[in-house]
């Protein structure tokens, strides 16, 4: 079993490392390995669990994202720990031993050699015998480094685009005159007829709702983030945002705001 175990354990890294790169390095992956379905799944049971909660259900569904993430990451960490232990375990006891006393071969000792091995805080007591087990340890210690890094910098981008997300939402909301009513953006955009002003609004609106869905494509996790406020969900940001346009479109005269109705900014939006 020990060469199975140990092949076991390189490819399952190998599985971990390619879901991570999937995810956080490669843009606009549409489709992981193992993080995609483990969202998804974390989410429905979510909605499921919500279901009897009544006027709590908001509330109870607000927390998904940032659980979601914290699953993901522990999920990360503990495959990657399981497949360094495969690894190890055949070769406790020969390849690698304790500093003090005999070397336990137990699985669970594989396991807290592997975690250790990864971990930035502390060292283990067990100490690798040969250039092979020295490779691995460096490995993995470098594994766990890169991990740490790119997770504090996917959190960082990640928080800092759903906060734009929201302000794009609040925006929204305000300029409908909280009513998420597309009549009332154009009659704003447009007051006393003028829409001279309002067509910068168009541009900069257009600017952001483009922006805003590049960066669910960076960081498709960002779908699983709820707020109780309605006007943050991204669908009542499109829904009025493609209403406004239909309204422009259709309800304004087109000698008098043709230049409106076939601009670039409206275009866009």
């Amino acid at each position: 079993m020990g060469p199975i175990e140990e092949i076991l354990g390189w490819v399952l890294g190998l599985i971990v490392l390619l879901d991570i790169f999937l995810l956080v390095l490669y843009a606009r992956a549409n489709r992981t390995i193992i993080g995609s379905h483990l969202c998804h799944g974390v989410w429905r049971l979510f909605v499921w669990v919500s279901k009897p909660l009544g006027r709590w259900r908001p509330t109870f569904l607000a927390f998904t994202g940032p659980v979601i993430l914290v699953v993901l990451l522990f999920t990360w960490f503990l495959l990657l720990s399981l497949a360094t232990a495969f690894v190890i375990h055949p070769n406790l006891g020969t390849g690698i031993r304790s500093n003090h006393g005999d070397t336990p071969t137990d699985f669970i000792s594989a396991l807290y050699v592997g975690g250790s091995s990864l971990s930035l805080i502390g060292t283990s007591d067990f100490i690798p015998q040969d250039g092979y087990f020295r490779l691995l340890f460096l490995i993995t210690s470098l594994v766990g480094v890169s991990l740490i890094s790119l997770t504090v910098t996917y959190l960082m981008e990640l928080y800092n685009n759903l906060q734009e997300r929201n302000t794009i939402g609040l925006r929204v909301h305000l300029l409908s005159a909280e009513t998420g009513d597309a009549a009332e953006v154009v009659a704003g955009l447009g007051a006393h007829g003028m829409f001279d002003a309002g067509y910068q609004v168009i541009a900069q609106w257009a600017l952001d709702i483009t922006q805003g869905k590049e960066s669910h494509h960076f960081y498709p996790i960002l779908f699983y983030f709820r707020f109780r406020e309605p006007y943050y969900s991204i669908s009542r940001t499109a829904l009025i945002s493609l209403d406004t346009v239909t309204l422009i479109k259709s309800a304004l005269d087109d000698d008098e705001y043709g230049w409106l109705k076939e601009s670039a900014a409206v275009e866009q939006l």
